[in-house]
């Protein structure tokens, strides 16, 4: 897709404070509501956020396919919205290297600590995990982070460790000795089990890709998980989900059929799973699907009415979304493609909740991406960014 927004001359903080505000205006909120969490907002991003976005991404990152460093997303549950930013911090220096924005994420991290409500002290017990080893010093493991914003609530954040660039062999033994450190050795147990045995019975590869953690102590604080599917079958998306303890199979295939429409067992180009552990559960407690919605619709309008079937499927007024989007869009629905990414779906013992990625492209794309290790992974990041 050619780039969507002019924007070059602006700085890339800038740019995203002004569609963080775009998107509480298209979601009615008042600006009084909304002062807090947009100076907090300004303070993550800072110094890096100051880069112009130039005419090409000053470091080619891996979370929009572009090479833009930030993603913006809402997530709908009991009809309520939390804005969220997903982003990896830049290094300021030139040029800048993966090892230059690694230190930027661990200058980040550090201020987080005085965050009222951020704990550091599940990150501490596996920081040393995800550390570059040696042999890695070139390419270590990417650090993102992310804010989400309930609007009456305070900021709550999240770090993300990047593993495509390790052997896969590494990732899950990265993953399995972190999941020890934390106490939930057992469940990770069962769930990479369950992942190992769903791959032999229909050959399909869930590739293990991120590791993630809630910055809080409280006791609903997760450890999250994410694959790729490398299969675009919906009983491939069930299988996964239903490792958690909270999947409700019935009602999710009522999601997916709701979504995918005409061709519910054709999710789209590799969707995603995100497995979420908690202590004192022994299996993995919940299961996001994350389908590619831009790989199965023509258009922003098309995606529109299929997420606002989904939405009104789960109970959500599905003109909320539609406000939200034109708010947003740089120009009219029908002659843009992939402003909204990805959507994910969660079945809890409750209900559901919806979450809809959207992706701002500024650069001529895809960009060209450092080259990971294994020749399937690099195809499949260039092509197909989480």
């Amino acid at each position: 897709m050619d780039s969507s927004f002019s924007c070059e001359e602006r700085s890339i903080g800038g740019f995203l404070r002004e569609r963080w505000a775009d998107m509480c205006d298209g979601l009615g909120l008042q600006q009084l509501m909304t002062e807090s969490a947009a100076r907090q907002l300004g303070a993550v991003l800072r110094p890096w956020g100051d880069i112009p976005v130039g005419r090409s991404s000053p470091f080619p990152s891996y979370v929009a396919a572009d090479g833009f460093p930030a993603e913006l997303s809402v997530k709908w549950s009991r009809g309520r919205p939390e804005l969220r930013i997903l982003f990896e911090a830049l290094g300021t220096s030139r040029p800048i290297t993966a090892a230059s924005n690694r230190t930027a994420a661990a200058d980040l991290t550090n201020r987080l600590a005085r965050e009222p409500l951020v704990s550091l002290d599940r990150l501490q017990k596996v920081a040393d995990v995800f550390a570059p080893s040696a042999g890695q010093a070139a390419a270590p493991v990417p650090v993102w982070h992310s804010l989400a914003w309930l609007p009456g609530h305070p900021p709550a954040f999240k770090i993300y460790f990047g593993l495509y660039s390790l052997a896969l062999q590494e990732r899950y033994a990265r993953v399995g000795e972190a999941m020890e450190r934390l106490g939930m050795g057992a469940a990770w147990t069962d769930a990479s089990a369950g992942v190992s045995g769903g791959a032999q019975i229909d050959g399909v590869e869930r590739e293990l890709e991120f590791f993630a953690l809630d910055l809080d102590d409280s006791a609903r604080s997760r450890a999250k998980v994410y694959f790729r599917n490398h299969s675009n079958s919906v009983a491939v998306l069930q299988q996964m989900a239903s490792l958690a303890l909270t999947h409700d199979p019935v009602r999710a295939r009522s999601a997916y059929r709701t979504l995918l429409g005409d061709a519910p067992d054709a999710a789209g180009s590799t969707p995603l799973t995100c497995l979420a552990f908690r202590p004192d559960v022994p299996r993995a407690d919940e299961a996001s699907t994350y389908f590619r919605v831009s790989s199965f619709t023509a258009s922003d309008a098309e995606a529109a009415a299929r997420i606002g079937a989904l939405l009104a499927h789960e109970g959500i007024d599905p003109q909320r979304h539609h406000a939200l989007l034109h708010a947003v869009a740089p120009r009219p629905l029908n002659q843009s493609r992939g402003l909204q990414e990805l959507v994910s779906y969660r079945s809890l013992a409750d209900g559901g909740d919806v979450s809809v990625y959207f992706r701002f492209p500024v650069y001529p794309s895809p960009a060209v991406l450092p080259s990971p290790p294994s020749q399937q992974s690099r195809r499949v990041l260039r092509e197909e960014n989480v």
